[in-house]
């Protein structure tokens, strides 16, 4: 084999090992944040829901705008 190959040989393992075994993944505490938002007003819930879908909205067009960006350089 050459020099390259093995290096590759060898990243491609250490990739599927690293997918393998992933680190554990501890819950936020999702019940505790559904308490405090139902503790709120309906004015504060209805700006929560606005918030998650303008967030959402945003990250989704930096997402798709870095996808064109990329696009374009190949």
């Amino acid at each position: 084999m050459s020099r390259v190959s093995r290096k590759t040989l060898l990243a491609c393992i250490l990739f599927a090992a690293s997918l393998k075994s992933p680190l554990p993944i501890h819950a936020q505490g999702c019940t505790q944040c559904q308490d405090n938002t139902a503790a709120t007003p309906p004015q504060t819930q209805a700006a929560y829901r606005h918030a998650i879908i303008f967030m959402t909205v945003t990250a989704g067009t930096l997402f798709l705008g870095t996808l064109i960006l990329f696009k374009r350089h190949r």
